[in-house]
């Protein structure tokens, strides 16, 4: 599967260079948000693992037909910001400059730390997402990283194009509805959330994603406020959560942010979050933070439910404050590199 998009140059400027960003996935909301600022064609490929050399050989083909001069890679994995280092070192006729854009699980989970570190130290220059990860990656990799959060997104168009299959329909009774963002990966902390939920009959949970990867002893649970809703399409997902009274976004991992919170930011709705240092700091209005239990959960649900008219205010404010300042550092970082 191939995605290739387009973006109008920003009004940013520079010199001209031409910009891709390459990332091995189905879907990047950040990268998105990052390409369409700054001008940048965004080249969405994905496979399975075992044929990640088709991978191999689709890059090269990107590569050389657009020839450009700055390039932004999404890693994990590791292997998407090799090629393009290859690339430059044998085909590049004037060299690109390479930016590796580095999440939580190209650095905490490395396929191989010593081939990770090699081709982060011969990028031009590496950004991650907190000052928590900059840390971890100056300490663990003696490389200097540029911190950049995830642009707020803009789902404007999307929402004023939904149809009528895309609206998600909340069942119909009285209740405080939360939507909790979900895939069921090893790091989102589901089992207090349903010891919560337990606790409080009177309030609708929604959890999202693909339920066939859920832990059965979760799915033996059989909460009557507990809705699953499956694997959803991204416009039915984002209809979910601009119709509940408050979003929940978990982690364990304590440098990780979140992309359904910077969804509820986008959709001005009151948050609940893990309390780690990265995203207090960041969510630091319209947000209730907690530890991972069932007990501040449902302290957190109890508070939103009392206080949401000012954590919306909040949280739109948040918003405001959060675009301005993106769009200042994605500007800085753009004229390090033209």
């Amino acid at each position: 599967m191939e995605g290739n998009f387009n973006n109008k140059k920003s009004t940013t400027k520079g010199n001209g260079a031409k910009m891709i960003f390459l990332v091995w996935d189905r879907q990047s909301i950040r990268a998105l948000g990052i390409a369409k600022y700054l001008g940048a064609n965004l080249h969405l490929l994905f496979t399975s693992r075992l044929k990640h050399p088709v991978l191999f050989l689709r890059t090269f083909r990107i590569l050389l037909k657009e020839r450009p001069g700055i390039i932004f890679c999404q890693s994990p994995p590791i292997t998407c910001s090799m090629i393009p280092i290859v690339y430059k070192y044998l085909f590049g006729q004037k060299k690109p400059k390479i930016i590796i854009d580095i999440h939580t699980g190209a650095i905490t989970k490395p396929w191989s730390r010593t081939i990770s570190r090699l081709v982060m130290r011969l990028a031009t220059s590496n950004i991650v997402t907190n000052q928590e990860l900059q840390t971890y990656v100056n300490q663990k990799y003696q490389i200097s990283t540029l911190v950049l959060e995830d642009p707020i997104p803009d789902f404007s168009e999307i929402l004023s194009a939904t149809k009528k299959e895309f609206e998600y329909k909340l069942l119909p009774k009285e209740a405080f509805n939360v939507a909790v963002v979900s895939s069921f990966a090893y790091d989102e902390p589901l089992q207090v959330v349903f010891e919560a939920a337990s606790q409080l009959p009177d309030i609708q949970f929604y959890i999202t994603g693909d339920k066939t990867k859920i832990e059965k002893k979760l799915l033996y649970r059989n909460l009557n406020n507990v809705v699953m809703t499956g694997l959803l399409e991204y416009e039915l997902y984002l209809d979910l959560l601009q119709k509940v009274d408050a979003i929940i976004d978990l982690t364990t991992d304590d440098k990780t942010m979140l992309s359904g919170a910077y969804e509820a930011v986008a959709l001005g709705q009151p948050l609940i979050i893990s309390d780690w240092m990265p995203l207090r700091r960041y969510f630091n209005k319209g947000t209730i933070c907690v530890k991972n239990s069932a007990k501040d959960i449902r302290e957190g649900i109890i508070t939103a439910c009392t206080n949401k008219q000012e954590l919306s205010r909040e949280m739109r404010q948040l918003k405001a404050e959060k675009i301005k300042e993106w769009n200042e550092k994605i500007t800085k970082i753009y004229n390090l590199f033209v």
